[in-house]
This record gives C-alpha cells, sequence and structure tokens, in this order.
C-alpha cells in the first residue's frame, strides 16, 4: 500500500506547492492593474509632493512592481518577514494572527452546522427514497444550496436580528463583554457566533445532504444489508451502523472539498456580520490597497484550500481501497 501511496501523493504535494506559488502572484498582478494609485488611498489629504514621495520610497512603492514582488518573495521564503501593513503600520503577522481565531472559530462552528444539516436532511431523505417527504427534503437541499450567502446573511439580519432581535446584529461580543464572568463571556460569543455560522453552514449543509442521501440508497442496495434485514435487524440499526459507515468515505471528500467554499463565503458573512475574521481582514485591505496583507491573506486561504482539498483526498484513498487504486 506504501508504493502505491507514494506516487500520487508526491505528484499531489507537487500540484500543490505550484497552485500555492501561483495565487500570491496572480493576486500582486490583480491589485497591480487595479485603477488608482494606492498611495494616493493611504496618504492623508492635504499632504505635501515631497513628504508622497518620501513616503513612497518607505513603503516601497517608488520601485518596479517586479522588484516590489521578488523581494516580498524572498523575505517570506527566507526569513519568513510578510512585511508591513501599510495601513495598520504593524506586522503583517501579528495582524494576521489577531484576526485568524475568530475565522478558525466560525469556520467549526460552520462544520457542525454543515454535518448536521446533510446528515440529518440526507439521512431523512434516504430512509424515506422515492416518497413526498423525500421530494420535499430534496427540495429544501436544492434550496439551501441555491441561496447566495449574502442574500441570506441579509435576510437572517433583517428577520432575526432587527425584527425579532433574537440575535446580536453584529460583531464578536457585545461591548460590556470585557466585565462578564468566564461563563457569561462563553455564552455571549456563542450568541453571537450562532446567526453567521447558520448563514455559513446551511448552504453547505444543501449539499452536503444530496452526497449523503445518494451514498445511503447505494448503501443500502448492497448484498450485505439485504442479508441483515433477512437476519431481523431493525432499520434505525441498519441505517446507522451499517449503510452510514459505507457511505462515510465520500463524506470525507465532501469535507475537504467545503473549505473553500466555507472560506470564500466567510468573507462575505463576516463582512455582513462584522466578524473580525480573516475575511473582513482581506476586504477591507483590498479596499486600501494594503497589497503585503493581501498576499499574507490570500497565501493562506490558499494553503488552506489546497491542504483540505490534498488531505480529502489521501484520506479517502487510506478508506477506499478502490481508489488507492485508481491512483
Amino acid at each position: 500500500m506504501r508504493g502505491s501511496l507514494a506516487a500520487p501523493l508526491v505528484r499531489r504535494v507537487a500540484t500543490a506547492l505550484v497552485v500555492v506559488l501561483l495565487v500570491p502572484a496572480v493576486v500582486f498582478v490583480l491589485l497591480e492593474l487595479a485603477p488608482g494609485d494606492p498611495a494616493r488611498l493611504l496618504l492623508a489629504p492635504g499632504i505635501g509632493a515631497e513628504q508622497q514621495e518620501a513616503l513612497r520610497r518607505v513603503w516601497g512603492l517608488d520601485r518596479p512592481p517586479v522588484e516590489r514582488y521578488l523581494g516580498w518573495l524572498r523575505s517570506v521564503a527566507l526569513d519568513g518577514d510578510w512585511g508591513v501593513s501599510l495601513t495598520r503600520n504593524r506586522p503583517v503577522a501579528s495582524v494576521l494572527a489577531a484576526h485568524l481565531g475568530p475565522t478558525a472559530l466560525l469556520a467549526v462552528a460552520a462544520l457542525l452546522v454543515q454535518a448536521s444539516v446533510g446528515l440529518g436532511l440526507g439521512m431523512a431523505a434516504a430512509r424515506r427514497a422515492r416518497t413526498a417527504a423525500d421530494h420535499l427534503l430534496r427540495a429544501t437541499s436544492v434550496l439551501l444550496y441555491s441561496l447566495p450567502s449574502f442574500w441570506l446573511g441579509l435576510m437572517a439580519l433583517a428577520l432575526l436580528s432587527y425584527r425579532w432581535r433574537l440575535f446580536p446584529a453584529g460583531q464578536m461580543r457585545s461591548l460590556d463583554a470585557a466585565g462578564l464572568s468566564p461563563v457569561a463571556a462563553t455564552l455571549d460569543l456563542l450568541h453571537h457566533l450562532a446567526l453567521p455560522a447558520l448563514v455559513l453552514g446551511l448552504a453547505a449543509g444543501g449539499a452536503t445532504a444530496r452526497f449523503v442521501r445518494n451514498g445511503m440508497l447505494d448503501a443500502l442496495s448492497e448484498e450485505h444489508i439485504r442479508a441483515a434485514r433477512a437476519r431481523g435487524l431493525t432499520p434505525r440499526r441498519i441505517l446507522w451502523r451499517h449503510a452510514l459507515r459505507q457511505a462515510a468515505t465520500p463524506l470525507v471528500q465532501i469535507a475537504g472539498l467545503s473549505l473553500p467554499f466555507l472560506l470564500s463565503g466567510a468573507l462575505i458573512v463576516e463582512v455582513i456580520f462584522g466578524w473580525p475574521g480573516v475575511g473582513r481582514l482581506t476586504y477591507e485591505a483590498v479596499l486600501a490597497r494594503d497589497t503585503p496583507v493581501v498576499l499574507a491573506t490570500t497565501c493562506l486561504t490558499g494553503a488552506l484550500v489546497v491542504a483540505g482539498s490534498l488531505l480529502a483526498d489521501l484520506l479517502q484513498a487510506a478508506l477506499d481501497p478502490r481508489t488507492r487504486d485508481a491512483g
């Protein structure tokens, strides 16, 4: 098995490294092609021409684009230095570290929502296959998957925050969270987290439900499942202990492929709900033309997406011999 996995692993890792290297290059080119002078967005109005030129030299904006990009790449590769944020005047690494935790918390919560919705709808539809309930559940999953994240987020704010006031409208904590007890502060955090995680996880849960349903139906048609029925096992036990275990292999692939969806959707959700994560940081950095921050966030996102996809393929190859043999 080691020999059969070694060659595909080397190829996938090499491809992943190429993709991770290409992502910042493409982003840098797009930023350079964007209209407007970045220095004018970063400088306060009324600054004289000499001061402008001095600040451009300090920020390195007076150098050619290729020289600036190669210098940034050399600093990252050799020294681990991601540069200094032009708008925050802080090292990019510290800025990114301050926003990484909220995004990781939101992504984990959204994955839990996705798994709960996907497994719940998918298994319910598989148990009632080709019935009216099955058609209704499948239509619900398609509807969830089709709704844009920004529309779902805005509707959730309008109904659940402004009209019914069930959840906070934004931010990660209340204004008085610093004076709360640890238990109250945790509950306050979860209260703020619930709505953006629900919005982010619902759409992915709709797609997962369709995969779960199809995988469960394929598993239920296998010979050993029919033999289990003949032995008198209950439908619930067959569903949870036999069919779900066989249908779990595609779910590993879905979990890895859900990472790009969650990361791309997190940017929109974080902006709508004012969540202080990497997505919102990227949005603000793009508007301000803060190139070091944009490059760092896109590198991180690209690396996580590639790593998630690679990990999903490797886990699927380890769990499913047919996939491993196919190479």
